[in-house]
């Protein structure tokens, strides 16, 4: 019992992300017809460099197409048990987050919309992305896992604005508020909480690993110093 409640919120926040990158999918799918324009795009234009931000945008689109649901399977237990599939699905990952996620988001977000507090949001959480996956490929590669499993619980927080962010939009949007207001809050918010959140848990982690180590320690003192008294009690038989 005690496993399985340690166990759902996991279950929970993963299927969360899942059925959030499934909407963010179907709703991406636009992007990618040549010859008609999504009104997100038509809304925008023109743009200084109107070139290099359409191209950004379906290069960031795929990436986040192929990462996103990467990080989602990376964080299971049963990818997580299994140490080849678990090494090259974060090589995928990490590969696609550093060389096309983050360096298109950065490009997008200089035309975000909701003005510069909005990008400046943006420019956030792609440095906190890019710095928390290089930590976390480094601690790997060092066999540092507990740095590891710290980094890359960062890396998934910051990726989950998409979903968190886009619901609390919805939902701001719905109580009427303004829509500059809403989209600084809706970023904002979710990008702090995350960090804060993907802190906790790594924080929660390492102390249930050092609770745990302590009470093994404790144990096999205790059976050793147990087996000599056994052993001299048995002699003296």
């Amino acid at each position: 019992m005690s496993r399985i409640r340690a166990t759902t919120p996991r279950v929970l926040v993963l299927s969360v992300m899942a059925l959030g990158a499934a909407f963010i999918t179907a709703s991406s799918l636009a992007y990618f017809n040549l010859d008609e324009l999504p009104p997100f795009v038509i809304e925008k234009l023109p743009l200084r460099f109107e070139a290099l931000w359409l191209a950004s945008l379906r290069v960031h689109v795929v990436a986040a197409l192929l990462s996103f649901p990467l990080c989602i399977l990376l964080m299971t237990r049963a990818i997580q048990r299994r140490a080849v599939w678990h090494r090259w699905m974060g090589r995928i990952a990490g590969s696609v987050v550093l060389f096309a996620l983050v360096p298109s988001g950065v490009v997008l977000s200089f035309e975000a919309k909701g003005g510069p507090l909005v990008s400046a949001g943006f420019l956030l959480s792609a440095a906190l992305v890019a710095w928390f996956m290089v930590k976390g490929v480094l601690a790997a590669r060092r066999k540092e896992l507990g740095a590891h499993r710290r980094a890359m619980l960062h890396v998934f927080a910051q990726m989950s604005v998409a979903v968190t962010s886009r619901a609390l939009l919805f939902g701001l949007d719905a109580a009427g508020m303004s829509p500059d207001v809403a989209y600084v809050i809706a970023l904002w918010c979710p990008v702090f909480a995350s960090a804060a959140i993907a802190e906790w848990v790594a924080g929660s982690f390492k102390r249930m690993v050092q609770a745990h180590g302590f009470k093994m320690a404790s144990f096999l003192r205790a059976r050793v110093v147990a087996r000599p008294a056994a052993h001299v009690g048995h002699v003296r038989r």
